[in-house]
């Protein structure tokens, strides 16, 4: 159950994340009225028309800039290769005119063909 309750609000929490500018849009949108008279810096000026976008435009900028932040350049990464396969070499090498193989895949065990079943137990009484 804590499992369940706990990716639930890690996935919440990453979505909150992924959306932030949309969250800062909509909030603004919701209560833009009471931003406008509150914080909005061209109020005096109704022929700029600015309905507290002034506010919203400083808060975008300042995510934005919490983002770029945020963000860490790596310049270089290191990559290494794991082969799956397993190769043995061949100590003996042939001289002739074919092909020479210098390794040898590890031999495939097949699983069993017949399925075992044992014998029958008898109770004596």
């Amino acid at each position: 159950m804590m499992v369940r309750v706990f990716s639930v609000f890690l996935i919440v929490l990453s979505l909150f994340l992924g959306f932030q500018q949309a969250i800062i849009v909509m909030h603004f949108k919701l209560n833009q009225e009471r931003i406008e008279q509150a914080y909005c810096v061209n109020k005096n000026r109704p022929g700029m028309e600015c309905h507290g976008l002034c506010h919203l435009r400083k808060q975008l900028d300042s995510q934005e800039q919490s983002d770029a932040a945020n963000i860490k350049n790596y310049p270089r990464v290191e990559l290494f290769v794991v082969s799956v396969f397993e190769y043995k070499l061949d100590e003996t090498i042939l001289e002739s005119d074919e092909e020479r193989i210098l390794y040898q895949e590890e031999n495939y065990n097949e699983p069993m063909r017949e399925i075992f079943i044992p014998p029958p137990i008898i109770v004596l009484v």
